[in-house]
């Protein structure tokens, strides 16, 4: 029996195998699939690479509209391997899935029929490099897994507090200064890092290789203290400071009472979308706490000339504000939102939210949001937050969470599908985003890409070993088993370990630093 992750929608057996001795002529491969395959067959060492290579026929075709624009059929018969598809995308997952097939057969594949197609149209991975750095190799190495997964949204969490990692020409200190900080949470070691537009522009290539789009994230009004440290005009007080070195939510964050911010935000977004073609960016919009807001002059000033409630409010008028000026590009926007945010009037129903929490009492504000016409993307902390300890989040749990639970067969009109962002603050290389990523990814993307009524558990459990073998390949070595589906001491070992962020928050700081700014204020 054939292990596949993620599962497919059928698969049928037929008698005998798939034999090059057998092949008649040779079709002519398009170049992505010879890139897919002659990195696989280097890697897995199969023979006969070349003569299976050239037994590979694809069909694209209306006919197979059927199956949506990432559906296939993989057939494999005697002498030939069959891919029919509407769009290339779906002769790519089909790619994937015969790299699978070859990896447990070898030279002696099965006659089958494999028909396949997604669950999700929105499958998506996301990647902090802001507090941590990760290589242009680093980066293409997690687009190669995600075409593994058949991910196909790349969410690319390009600013933060500890670090800004993408060059802004009009802006350079962003990159000379705020791409730096002294130390982290690790101890007194320096980091840095950031990408040059030449280099984006490589990675943007790559994913698009891998039919994986590409959304920037650009975190606003909050998760800015390295770009108030490089230009402190933008925020209220045009503080001082250093580059976040610590975990934890920062109180300073961008003025939205002044003018000079919204220029330097559309001046920023300007080149972002220059390097990103895909036509969505996400804002961010996240944490941003109103400390500075609710005592500076300008921010009040412009909520009584908005005729604004409160700095809540505010916000919502900020977000839609630089919304509409991509818009105005046509560029779509995303941003972050926790079931605690009450949308008012002021905030665009065409942004789309990326969900971290989904809590009963909250329900339903977010199915009135979708009744306005606004998107959702399930991105709930719990189980989808890859750096979250595995005695919190097992593997389990993850693989039978029901993302679209309570929502109705209306509701999914506006539901794109779901993502798994990996946060970074405490995943400072690639062993450790490995072991946080896998298998958990593995179990996501099973409910991202398969059909509901053919998930089981049992049956995932039991594609494990297959499926960490095959992920060995590409180097990857993620958590055991033990690991993953922790006893009760390790899971509160593990969540002790994890909790430790506490002492790096830097709360006390906060606090101090609240009253010094309210004294200046006065």
């Amino acid at each position: 029996m054939i292990k596949l992750i993620p599962a497919p929608t059928k698969i049928l057996y037929g008698e005998g195998f798939f034999t090059t001795e057998k092949l008649t002529e040779k079709a002519s491969v398009p170049e992505f699939v010879l890139n897919e395959m002659d990195e696989f067959f280097h890697a897995s060492k199969i023979g006969k690479s070349l003569e299976i290579i050239s037994s590979i026929q694809i069909k694209l075709k209306e006919k197979y509209a059927y199956l949506g624009n990432e559906g296939y059929r993989l057939t494999i018969n005697k002498s030939a391997i069959i891919i029919e598809a509407l769009k290339e995308n779906g002769a790519f997952y089909a790619v994937q899935t015969l790299k699978q097939i070859l990896f447990q057969c070898g030279e002696k594949i099965p006659v089958m029929t494999v028909e396949d197609f997604p669950r999700f149209k929105y499958r998506g991975f996301m990647l902090d490099v802001g507090r941590y750095f990760y290589t242009v190799d680093e980066v293409k190495k997690f687009l190669d897994l995600m075409a593994l997964h058949k991910l196909n949204t790349f969410h690319f969490h390009l600013t933060e507090d500890q670090g800004w990692r993408i060059e802004i020409k009009k802006y350079p200190l962003l990159t000379q200064k705020g791409s730096r900080r002294s130390h982290t949470n690790f101890g007194f070691i320096p980091r840095s890092g950031f990408y040059t537009q030449e280099q984006i522009r490589e990675i943007v290539s790559y994913a698009h290789s891998k039919f994986i789009c590409v959304i920037p994230e650009f975190d606003i009004p909050g998760h800015t203290v390295s770009a108030i440290a490089c230009y402190p005009y933008l925020s209220c007080f045009d503080r001082k400071l250093k580059v976040a070195t610590h975990w934890g939510v920062k109180h300073d964050i961008l003025c939205a009472g002044k003018e000079s911010t919204y220029k330097f935000v559309f001046d920023v977004l300007d080149e972002i979308a220059e390097l990103f073609p895909d036509g969505e960016i996400h804002l961010g919009g996240d944490e941003a706490y109103k400390m500075r807001w609710n005592i500076c002059p300008r921010c009040q000033a412009e909520i009584k000339k908005q005729g604004l409630k409160d700095s809540e409010e505010l916000q919502q008028f900020f977000m839609s504000k630089v919304n509409g000026y991509l818009r105005e590009k046509g560029i779509k926007t995303i941003m972050w939102n926790w079931d605690d945010i009450e949308p008012t009037k002021w905030l665009d129903p065409s942004i789309a939210w990326n969900l971290c929490g989904i809590s009963p009492e909250k329900l339903p504000v977010i199915k009135s949001e979708m009744a306005s016409g606004r998107d959702m993307i399930i991105t709930s902390s719990f189980p989808y937050y890859l750096d979250l300890p595995y005695g919190w989040i097992n593997l389990k749990f993850a693989y039978e969470f029901d993302p679209v639970k309570g929502f109705s067969d209306e509701d999914m009109k506006h539901i794109r599908g779901i993502e798994a962002p990996l946060w970074t603050e405490y995943v400072p290389d690639m062993r450790t985003a490995y072991l946080k990523t896998f298998p958990r990814l593995g179990a996501i993307c099973e409910t991202a890409w398969t059909q509901d009524e053919n998930r089981s558990w049992d049956s995932f459990l039991g594609k494990l070993d297959f499926y960490n073998d095959f992920l060995s390949l590409y180097g990857v070595k993620g958590a055991s088993l033990k690991k993953a589906m922790p006893s009760k001491i390790r899971a509160a070992a593990s969540s002790l370990w994890f909790n430790r962020r506490q002492l790096h928050w830097q709360g006390l700081h906060n606090l101090i630093d609240d009253a010094v700014v309210k004294r200046k204020a006065k």
